[in-house]
């Protein structure tokens, strides 16, 4: 198995750094305090990060989507990315929502470290992982929907085979290789834009690593990927 990214996704978002996590053996029903407790933790401060800027969409972090989005000629306003969605709930005072322990984990590290995160059921996968351009054929089957729809071509999306499983990077997630109760094999991913630098990348990494070691017991494989290394095996 493997993720890559395609050449044109770094003219897409100069700079971009993908980090990806492996992880096996994963007991994914049992429920955790710790993580509900960290998950509220995390959607309480980032509450207050964001009445620092007056709304979600002023936040640095969230500023450059939007631009790059802007360039492709997305817009932001109707395509709101994961990391922006979670701001603007937790800074209208939104009540937290709670999914599985493994979806709680990585949302309290997006709002801990301002960073889109996501995931998908490795089991669920039928083909390598890459982030491309969509094309003629791909498919999409959005969470509220029974059937799979097609999606135009030129955008940016999380693809196996000729599966779509998120729209526009980080917008929306596909049914399609979600993680649930049920899920046992998982890749964790995230997006940390140019300008944050290395450094967050590496930080976000390695609490993701530790995190699941912690919570879950299983030893995660972690990658960055970057322009100068957009692939890699395990």
């Amino acid at each position: 198995m493997h993720i890559s990214i395609a050449p044109e996704i770094f003219t897409c978002f100069p700079g971009i750094r993908v980090i990806a996590l492996t992880a096996s053996g994963l007991d994914n029903q049992r429920e955790q305090q710790e993580i509900r407790e960290r998950w509220q933790a995390a959607w309480e401060r980032a509450a207050e990060e964001v009445r620092k800027y007056g709304n979600a969409q002023s936040h640095p972090h969230v500023q450059p989507w939007r631009e790059h989005f802007r360039a492709l000629g997305v817009s932001a306003k109707k395509f709101p990315n994961a990391l922006e969605a979670l701001l603007r709930r937790a800074f209208k005072g939104d009540a937290i929502f709670y999914i599985n322990p493994l979806v709680d984990f990585y949302n309290a590290v997006s709002l801990e470290y301002l960073v889109p995160v996501g995931g998908f059921d490795l089991a669920m996968l039928p083909a390598p992982l890459e982030i491309r351009l969509t094309r003629a054929g791909d498919s999409f089957q959005a969470l509220d929907e029974d059937i799979s729809q097609t999606v135009p071509a030129g955008e940016v999306a999380y693809v196996t085979g000729s599966t779509i499983l998120t729209r526009h990077l980080m917008w929306r997630q596909a049914r399609t290789a979600l993680l649930t109760s049920t899920t046992h094999s998982a890749v964790l991913v995230a997006e940390v834009p140019g300008v944050l630098g290395a450094e967050v990348a590496e930080n976000v990494r390695q609490t993701l690593q530790e995190g699941l070691q912690s919570y879950f017991g299983v030893a995660a494989t972690g990658f960055i990927l970057d322009k100068a290394r957009p692939q890699a095996s395990w």
